[in-house]
This record gives C-alpha cells, sequence and structure tokens, in this order.
C-alpha cells in the first residue's frame, strides 16, 4: 500500500521493450561519455529525449538510481549552458530566448519526476522501506527537492511567477521525509553542498522569504549560496496550535502550493475557530523562527561580500517588517518610462516646460545639447500610486525589451507631460503574464543638465576620459530637509574624473550655464550619486 501523504501525480509506466532507446544502452557510463563527445546541441536531444522516455519505463529502483546519477552532471551542465542564453536579457523575454528556458524547466521537471518515481516505488508501508531503503529514499527524497527549487530558482532570476505545484511538491516531499524521520541526515550530492533534507527545506523556504524580486541576480546568487551556512540559524516549529496562539510571523501551509507567507494577523484576533481546529488536528501550518539569523546578520563584516544595505534589507524581510500600512489609490494610465540617468534628461529635454523651480537669472539663454545616447522609451502603464511610490506594468505587446536592474533610476512620463522619477525596487511577473515594476518615489519635478569640465582646469582631465567628459544628469527639488535646494542627480562615475570637493564644474541648462562646487554628497545608489551643490567663482577670473 502506497503512503497516503504521497500525491505525486505520476503517470503509468510500462515495461521496456527493444524499440526504447534505453533498452540500446548497455552501460550508461559509457553512453554518456560517448554523448559528451558530441555537440552541444545534439548532446542536448540525447539527454532530454532518454529522460523523458526512462520517466515513462517501469525499471528497478536501483537501476533507475544508477541511470540518474550517471546524469547529474551532464543536466546541470546544460541547464548552465541554456540559462546563459536567457539571464541577463531583456523583459519582457523575447521569442527566441523563451526556448532556452522551456528547455530548462524540462530538465528541472524530468530529474524532479525521475526521484518522484523512485520515491513512490519506495514508498511502500514495509519492512523493507523502514531499514533497507532508508539510505536511497533519503537520497531520492533530497534531490526532488533539489531539482524543484531548480525551477523555482529559474523563476525568481527571470521575476516570473511561480510554477504551478512546485510549492505543493515540496511541501508534501517535506512532511514524507519527517514520517520517515528522514530529516536531519547530511545527504552526499554531487551536485549540491553536503546539506540534509531539513537544512534544504530551510533554504528554499528562506530564500523564498527574502524577496528575491526585489533583489538584483547577482544579490539572489550571494543569498543563495550563502544560505548554505545561513540556514542552520532558522529552525521550524511543527505545533500548528502554538504557531497560531503565539502569533508566529511566518506562516507555512504544509497542504498548500504556497511559498512561506507573513501572519498578518494581530495576536489578539486569535480564536479557536473551526478553521484553526481543523488545522491544529491536521498539523497543515507551521511557523519559522529567524532570530537568530537576523542576529547573526547584524554582526558587522561577518561575512565576506555581505554589505550593509544588503544585510539590511534581509534582516527586514527575514523579520518581516514589509508590511503596507499606505493607502495606494489603484488607476489604469498609459505612460512613458525610460530608465538611466541620461535617458531621464533626455526625456525631460524633450518636454516643453517652463522651469518653474531651476533657472538662471541675468544669463543669457543658452541651448542644452546632450551628449548624443541611445535611449529606450516604452510604453507601460501605471497601475497604482502611493504617497511612497507607484507601481507600473508593461503589456503583452510591447516591442522592446528593457534590462533594468533592481535599484536603477526610473522615470515616467504621464500623457500631460507630468514626470515622477523613482528608484526600481522590485521587479515581477503578473498572473497574466506581465511585468511589473515597484518604484520608490524620488520626485515629481526635475530640470535636465550636463556636467562639463571646468575649461580652467583641463590639465586634469584624464586623457582617456575625454570622449566621455560631459555628464548628461538632471536636478531636482531637495525639500525641507534640504531646506528645498536643488539637488544634481548624477553618475558616480564623475567622481573618477572629478576632485569633487575642489574642482569646478561647469553645469549647464537650457537657461544658461555656471560654475559649481559640489558640496555634500548626500546618498549614493547603484553607481548614481546625488549631491547639494553651490555657486562657485572661476580661479581663472
Amino acid at each position: 500500500m502506497k503512503d497516503s501523504i504521497l500525491w505525486l501525480q505520476l503517470k503509468p509506466r510500462q515495461k521496456p521493450d527493444n524499440n526504447c532507446l534505453y533498452s540500446s544502452i548497455r552501460d550508461i557510463k559509457q553512453w554518456v561519455e560517448r554523448i559528451s563527445r558530441l555537440h552541444i546541441s545534439e548532446q542536448d536531444e540525447h539527454y532530454i529525449s532518454l529522460l523523458i522516455e526512462v520517466n515513462h519505463l517501469d525499471i528497478p529502483v536501483n537501476e533507475r538510481l544508477i541511470f540518474l546519477e550517471s546524469l547529474h552532471q551532464p543536466v546541470i551542465n546544460l541547464i548552465d549552458y541554456h540559462s546563459k542564453k536567457f539571464l541577463g536579457s531583456g523583459l519582457p523575454l523575447a521569442e527566441d530566448k523563451s526556448k532556452y528556458v522551456n528547455r530548462v524547466n524540462s530538465y528541472w521537471f524530468e530529474m524532479a519526476t525521475a526521484y518522484k518515481i523512485i520515491i513512490d516505488d519506495l514508498s511502500e508501508d514495509s519492512f523493507l522501506t523502514s531499514f533497507i531503503n532508508k539510505k536511497d529514499l533519503s537520497y531520492s527524497l533530497y534531490h526532488v527537492l533539489f531539482y524543484l527549487n531548480g525551477q523555482l530558482y529559474s523563476n525568481y532570476m527571470l521575476y516570473s511567477v511561480c510554477t504551478e505545484n512546485v510549492w505543493r511538491d515540496i511541501h508534501q516531499i517535506f512532511r514524507f521525509a519527517t514520517t520517515k524521520k528522514l530529516t536531519h541526515k547530511t545527504v552526499k550530492s554531487d551536485i549540491s553542498e553536503q546539506l540534509s533534507i531539513n537544512e534544504l527545506y530551510k533554504k528554499i523556504l528562506l530564500f523564498s522569504l527574502a524577496n528575491p524580486y526585489h533583489l538584483t541576480p547577482q544579490e539572489k546568487i550571494f543569498v543563495w549560496k550563502s544560505l548554505d551556512e545561513w540556514s542552520q540559524y532558522a529552525s521550524i516549529n511543527f505545533d500548528t496550535n502554538e504557531i497560531l496562539k503565539n502569533h508566529y510571523t511566518f506562516i507555512i501551509h504544509a497542504y498548500s502550493d504556497r511559498s512561506p507567507f507573513l501572519n498578518y494577523q494581530k495576536k489578539d484576533d486569535y480564536e479557536p475557530d473551526e478553521v484553526n481546529i481543523s488545522a491544529v488536528l491536521s498539523k497543515s501550518i507551521w511557523g519559522i523562527e529567524t532570530e537568530k539569523l537576523i542576529k547573526q546578520l547584524s554582526t558587522k563584516n561577518k561575512y565576506s561580500g555581505l554589505s550593509d544595505y544588503l544585510a539590511q534589507r534581509l534582516s527586514r524581510n527575514w523579520q518581516g517588517n514589509t508590511k503596507r500600512i499606505e493607502h495606494r489609490k489603484g488607476l489604469i494610465e498609459p505612460v512613458v518610462i525610460t530608465f538611466r540617468a541620461s535617458c531621464i534628461a533626455k526625456l525631460l529635454s524633450e518636454i516643453e516646460a517652463e522651469s518653474n523651480f531651476f533657472k538662471f537669472d541675468n544669463i543669457e539663454e543658452d541651448t542644452l545639447e546632450l551628449t548624443s545616447v541611445t535611449c529606450l522609451q516604452c510604453k507601460a502603464y501605471l497601475i497604482d500610486e502611493s504617497k511612497s511610490g507607484f507601481r507600473l506594468k508593461l503589456g503583452h505587446n510591447t516591442e522592446e525589451s528593457i534590462i533594468p536592474d533592481i535599484g536603477e533610476v526610473i522615470a515616467l512620463k504621464h500623457m500631460d507631460n507630468g514626470i515622477h522619477i523613482g528608484f526600481l525596487r522590485w521587479i515581477r511577473e503578473n498572473s497574466q503574464g506581465e511585468i511589473e515594476f515597484g518604484v520608490e518615489h524620488l520626485c515629481a519635478m526635475a530640470e535636465p543638465v550636463q556636467l562639463i569640465k571646468s575649461s580652467s582646469d583641463q590639465s586634469n582631465i584624464n586623457p582617456y576620459l575625454e570622449n566621455i567628459n560631459k555628464l548628461d544628469s538632471f536636478v531636482f527639488p531637495g525639500g525641507n530637509e534640504y531646506n528645498n535646494q536643488p539637488i544634481l542627480f548624477t553618475s558616480t562615475f564623475v567622481e573618477k574624473f572629478y576632485r569633487v570637493r575642489s574642482d569646478i564644474i561647469i553645469l549647464k541648462h537650457k537657461t544658461g550655464s555656471i560654475n559649481i562646487k559640489l558640496v555634500q554628497k548626500v546618498n549614493e545608489v547603484l553607481g548614481y550619486s546625488l549631491y547639494l551643490f553651490e555657486k562657485a567663482v572661476d580661479k581663472s577670473e
């Protein structure tokens, strides 16, 4: 009798016959070695065809294990090969890139299915399963989690929705492992770090709670690798009654297709209603404790490569301090968007409007000729906004792919030529397959300017930088915090060829040009610096 905990949704399998590719392979290791000499595209077709075929065959467990162990490294190599074809590409993903995504997902799915089959074959509630095959069962459970997570990881790297039923399978595989008491023994694997099933499960949960849609690709890679060590500082509580009474911050619905989530219920609101009683009886709600993990991250310079900025964001996420308290106004408005300071300056220069907050009086008007740069302006929709930010989406029919990064500066132009500028805080795909952006508000008014090296100090110009000695930038009102002084938003690259505290810089605006000095850096974000500045006197005068 199969274990009632498992619901693996496997298709019927049949005995191999002479027409099968698998039947023609006498030694799988020799076959793999021979296939490895072929062109990568031929390897790809051989491996995926064989893997799909074997998942429909009824073969002994030991034989299937040997087969899969031989395919581990070739499959991972092919996943890496295909992933390089689309990671870092623009969003939404172009059609010619989608085939690589589909192939990667096929490998994750088929390898997970292959190990599910072994678990299914070993899940008889018998003396044999309980004692003799625990090692094989533990090994297979671990690798199902590994390959299921591969699907999630690919989703996160592409900011797309999680593949349907993957979380359901992850939870049920872990539930089954707990009933067999297999979660805490380290599993030896040739394709991953040596972790236990419990540690791998916690790693998957914590990565989801780190808000991967809010992380850059580089940050995602760093956090995922670091969780090999960090996961030991988190723990799972299986006492549903205690979790509901004590208002655990993070909740796992162990019988759902949901990632772990923030518990919004207030502690005082807890009532032992029918739903909660049912949950307690079925032990279907678990909790995650992250206090020790947060304490580890609070120790400065403990982990190489972990910046203070990333540590603060991770701690905030793993504390659950992400609940929005502001009201957002829903709307659908077509807008034009662009990224990067130079492109925002260009967008601003195309808007015919008077300079209401920033202009030079008694100076002859000038023509602002910005550096010639290729700037992509995309059509998008503003779908909601609040005082602190707004949300955008690209439609299915977006003609151009864009490659923004978390933290990049973004501007949107309304139909009435109004402007909003902010920082990109998250990217994700919604349930309709549309790309959405979350933006933190910076300003709703700005003027394009250009920074030019002062002619009186040409001796300090780096000859290698002559062609980029002009920086297209913008200024915006600084608000009450800075006594409403204008703030200059420019590339941090300015510090490579200016002595920013002593050099005189020419700031060119459509109402004229003046000499300025940068007097205080007020912020720095993803290669951009924000400065307070003041009028300066050229030494040559």
